[in-house]
């Protein structure tokens, strides 16, 4: 959903940037080691190459920089990649270039030498970018150029053991094979970030929709239940005035069943049942009451809930029973709804069934999307919980849901 997508930018667009100004950091590094090279120990010929190449690595950085830094976070993972291996190869020629010639042709200078230890640097740099797909993709011309330089000097190192070579190679291939795993490790945490503020973002859209499901419900219950029995009563009230013994009658029944609607709302508002008595006597009230306004045969198999257990499971256990009894009563077309509580001291469990018209999954995820999320609502407080979550069905529908559950100390007899 774009709102989602809204949300993830920011998290990534501070990642890309962070990982911009470490490269632009090391490749500042880079070129005030070459300078420095370059001015302290000039080349003896073609001087001018070494220094038009220098010229170019900084304008290449220069551009990158104000680009890279310009579009953060707006590129696609395609053109960025581009843009990160391209670069790349620019670090890797200029520190080639100006290495391997000034080994050629100016042997007696140490300028090679230390010119070539910035290729340690360019597998940072590649790390930076957060893609382990162009780490990997740098490491082997980076490993490559670093062993044909070294060969290169060799001779002009006094004919330097190939086991030094070797040796110095193979802390570059770690080096490159680090940044690739560190890379990996980084996006892996990058993605996880994201994933967690899209979460978020998720959460507080379902918060506000099932507070508006909520007030929407209510606002229908109390209209189309006591409300009604209300006017009833009030249009009573004249044939009260005038006399009529079956107007009493009639506002009589009226108030109380406006009485016994309005506690069945409230009762479900705000349970005093679970917290005065526990599950077991709210799912029983719960079940009289879906018995007592509806049509449907209900029934209540608490036999292994022990009557006076309180549990921190409590509250999830009667919401999840209270969001699928809704459910089965508007969607389920089902003549018979079945709640089973048990609980064996370590686990709380709930399973609901009907024998109603069912509810296929795709339905459900498409119900999810329309914005009907009391299903995904009480999966992701099972989820959170380490619960379990399932629903079977058609024909009839049954939803089972399993959490860890400990007796809290406030229990009677606790």
């Amino acid at each position: 959903m774009p709102e989602r997508d809204g949300a993830s930018a920011p998290t990534a667009d501070t990642s890309v940037r962070h990982g911009l100004l470490l490269q632009l950091a090391l490749r500042t590094l880079m070129a005030t080691f070459i300078g420095a090279a370059l001015l302290s120990q000039p080349p003896h010929a073609n001087v001018w190459l070494h220094w038009a190449v220098f010229a170019g690595y900084l304008a290449a950085v220069a551009v990158w920089s104000w680009r890279a830094l310009r579009s953060a976070g707006h590129l696609g993972g395609g053109t960025q990649r581009s843009v990160a291996l391209l670069m790349l190869c620019v670090d890797l020629l200029a520190v080639a270039i100006i290495s391997t010639e000034t080994g050629i042709s100016s042997a007696e200078t140490w300028t090679s030498d230390v010119v070539q230890h910035g290729l340690f640097l360019i597998p940072l740099i590649a790390a930076a970018q957060l893609d382990p797909v162009v780490s990997a993709t740098i490491a082997v011309p980076t490993v490559v150029t670093f062993f044909v330089v070294s060969w290169v000097d060799k001779a002009a190192n006094g004919n330097e053991p190939w086991g030094s070579i070797l040796s110095r190679t193979a802390v570059l291939f770690g080096l490159a094979a680090g940044s690739v795993a560190l890379s990996r490790i980084q996006q892996s945490r990058t993605r996880t970030i994201t994933g967690l503020a899209l979460e978020r973002t998720r959460l507080l859209e379902e918060v506000i929709s099932l507070e508006k499901r909520e007030r929407q419900s209510l606002s229908e219950r109390l209209h189309d239940g006591a409300l009604q029995y209300v006017l009833v009563a009030r249009r009573d009230m004249e044939e009260v005035r005038d006399g009529s013994v079956d107007g009493i009658d009639r506002v009589d029944f009226a108030l109380a069943e406006s009485s016994r609607l309005l506690r069945d709302v409230v009762r479900e508002l705000h349970p005093e049942v679970l917290a005065r008595a526990g599950l077991k006597a709210a799912m029983t009230s719960l079940a009289d009451g879906i018995a007592t306004r509806t049509n449907l045969a209900v029934q209540l198999d608490a036999g292994s809930w022990p009557d006076d257990a309180r549990t921190d499971a409590d509250h999830l256990i009667y919401s999840a029973a209270r969001e699928f009894s809704t459910n089965a009563i508007k969607h389920a077309q089902a003549q018979n709804l079945r709640f089973t509580v048990e609980y064996n001291g370590v686990l709380a469990a709930l399973c609901i069934a009907d024998d109603g018209v069912g509810i296929a999954p795709e339905r459900l995820a498409q119900s999810v999307e329309d914005g009907h999320i009391g299903f995904a609502s009480i999966c992701a407080k099972v989820l959170a919980a380490g619960g379990t979550f399932a629903v079977t069905g058609t024909p009839g529908t049954t939803v089972s849901i399993s959490v860890p559950a400990k007796c809290r100390s406030d229990a009677p007899g606790g």
